[in-house]
């Protein structure tokens, strides 16, 4: 065993058996983390530590339009997750606490992106087709939020069964694997379908037994326990505990306050079901053991076969063909030359985004332009300043009316009488004809009156908001900046990452070589542990693990490797906040009412 890990490996309790494991399995994946070759067995060890060090997690399975979502959003007590009908969940969704919430994307070539939380539903449940590409190379979200449940569980609120021929359904085993509670979600009053009945049955014989929750009690009237025993008639025997809930009224009782409605909807039971559960140590123990003792096959399967394909000889004579290429990617570095171009234009547009930006009018159509300067504040504020404008525009529509109606009747005026219109007017001066174009004269008038109450209206609103609402505006720029100049380091980061990868091939094939070194950790500090009586390990799953082990010791991965060369220069960063100026937006209330003539007076007769 590497004496390198040594002081790591007693750093542990001794009375916990799957902390004394997971102190192993840190430093085995440490090694393997330096092979690319085994990178998705690499990733699955990561995730039994990761599962093993962190809250239970729960996940919530069944068919469509059955509430899962739903019922996920009235155990975390709020509407996170959209949950409408006609767009089901699309993504494999992990719910964990976090003080600051944000989306992680985890992609199945293993990239990781955060987002916005504001991206959720884009991810989830977005038919479009951005969403769609996205999706077919994503394997799961998770979502961290603030949210004390979250700190004694994660939830996951998963995809609906994939139907099969032959009433068979698909679920990702390797979710079902990392879940230690599987909660199966039915619709009161909608038995389970053959197929659902196949796939919980399949469960079982997995040696997962899921726990029933009957969503929508509240649209049954009564007959919820009827449901229930003739559910368990039929498939009882497969199943764990039961609770019946409504989702619906758990979610109504929170914005209503109400009690009552929340001690009818049984949300809290089900909450107490799932504590009840995950509180059992021993299980969590046997659980992540078993997922070990399975990795472990994997990874024997997989090692056998590197000889076969020979993937070392093959990396060391690409290393010697391509070793006065490493230092520099022509393809790579005009990836990278594109994109930071494509960052400098964002950056620039961005910073000059409100510059010509003088009236309200043309306030309006930089907003229409610019999803990122929405948000609620924004958008009300939209809303009223268009109406300010339409009004103004209406009044304006309405004078002009008005002015070419009154010429109308100075004209006529004049044409009847040889003189020049002025007021009061006697009724003898009056033709019929003069008589209903004041009419229309006056309730020109009238309407030009109305417009301008609402306009008063509207300017007061718009007015009063300016300051506030330009202090928001030039908020969201600077954190559209901010981003951009983050992506701009992120890939900075990542070439440095990429670079330090290379070299380290270069210089050895430690693809290989830590290869040997995991076989000897396995067999020198894993194999022993396996064997004690300290896990919850049955004599027939030990010989079988001494059998793996000696598999996978056996297998010889030894090379001579070349001398790397050292890598040149980084591709230049451009310092962006230094060359491009933020043009704040500073409008005045001389900018933002717009100039309206007076208001006609009425025709007096």
């Amino acid at each position: 065993m590497n004496e390198r890990f040594s002081a790591q490996l007693n750093n542990f309790d001794e009375h916990n058996p799957l902390e004394q494991l997971i102190e192993r399995l840190k430093p085995l994946h440490s090694i393997l983390s330096q092979n690319s070759y085994v990178k998705d067995t690499t990733t699955r060890l990561k995730q039994i530590i990761d599962d093993a060090n962190s809250q239970p997690i729960v996940l919530f399975l069944g068919k469509e339009r059955v509430g899962k979502t739903t019922v996920i959003n009235s155990l975390i007590g709020r509407n996170l997750l959209e949950d409408r009908p006609s767009e089901p969940t699309r993504t494999n969704t992990f719910l964990k606490y976090g003080d600051k919430e944000y989306i992680k994307a985890v992609f199945s070539n293993g990239m990781e992106v955060t987002f916005d939380i504001a991206n959720l539903s884009f991810f989830t449940i977005s038919n479009t087709e951005s969403a769609k590409i996205i999706r077919k190379h994503l394997d799961y979200l998770e979502v961290y939020i603030t949210c004390e449940l979250l700190k004694k569980v994660t939830i996951v609120d998963s995809v609906a069964l994939e139907a099969g021929a032959k009433n068979t359904a698909y679920f990702s085993p390797a979710l079902l694997q990392r879940c230690n509670e599987v909660f199966w979600v039915l619709q009161a009053g909608s038995p389970a379908t053959e197929t659902e009945l196949n796939f919980i049955e399949k469960l079982n014989k997995r040696g997962i037994t899921a726990h029933l929750v009957v969503n929508g009690i509240d649209r049954v009237d009564g007959e919820v326990e009827a449901f229930l025993d003739m559910e368990k008639e039929r498939y009882g025997y497969f199943i764990g505990e039961d609770v019946p809930v409504s989702a619906l009224q758990a979610q109504e009782a929170r914005n209503t306050n109400s009690t009552q409605l929340l001690i009818d909807s049984r949300i809290t039971q089900l909450s107490q079901l799932m504590f009840q559960l995950i509180d059992n140590k021993q299980k969590k123990t046997r659980h992540i053991t078993e997922r070990f003792i399975q990795w472990l096959e994997r990874l024997r399967v997989e090692i056998n076969t590197i000889p076969a394909r020979e993937p070392y000889v093959s990396a060391f004579e690409y290393v010697i063909q391509h070793q006065s290429d490493f230092n520099s990617d022509p393809a790579q570095l005009q990836q990278d030359k594109a994109l930071i171009d494509s960052l400098d234009k964002q950056y620039e547009s961005v910073s000059k985004v409100f510059k010509e930006v003088q009236t309200l009018f043309q306030l309006l159509q930089t907003l229409e332009s610019h999803s990122y300067l929405r948000d609620p504040i924004i958008d009300m504020y939209e809303e009223m300043a268009v109406l300010y404008q339409k009004n103004v525009r209406d009044y304006r529509k309405l004078h002009v009316e008005y002015s070419m109606e009154y010429g109308q009747l100075e004209k006529q005026f004049k044409k009847q009488t040889g003189m020049t219109l002025t007021f009061p007017l006697e009724d003898s001066a009056l033709t019929p004809l003069l008589s209903e174009q004041i009419q229309t004269l006056n309730k020109i008038q009238k309407n030009c009156e109305q417009k301008l109450v609402f306009i008063k209206k509207y300017e007061q609103f718009v007015l009063e908001k300016l300051d506030s609402v330009q202090s928001r505006l030039n908020e969201l720029v600077e954190n559209r900046l901010l981003s951009i100049h983050n992506q701009l380091n992120e890939l900075e980061a990542q070439r440095i990452r990429e670079r330090a990868n290379m070299t380290a091939s270069v210089n050895k094939l430690a693809e290989f070589n830590c290869i040997a070194e995991a076989q000897s950790f396995i067999k020198d500090a894993i194999e022993p542990l396996l064997l004690e009586r300290v896990l919850p390990i049955k004599e027939q799953e030990k010989r079988q693990l001494h059998q793996t082990i000696d598999r996978i010791a056996t297998v010889n991965f030894t090379y001579e490797t070349p001398i790397a060369t050292e890598p040149d220069a980084m591709l230049a960063q451009p310092n962006l906040k230094e060359k491009y100026h933020q043009f704040e937006l500073r409008l005045t209330e001389e900018d933002i009412v717009s100039d309206i003539p007076e208001l006609p007076e009425k025709i007096e007769i």
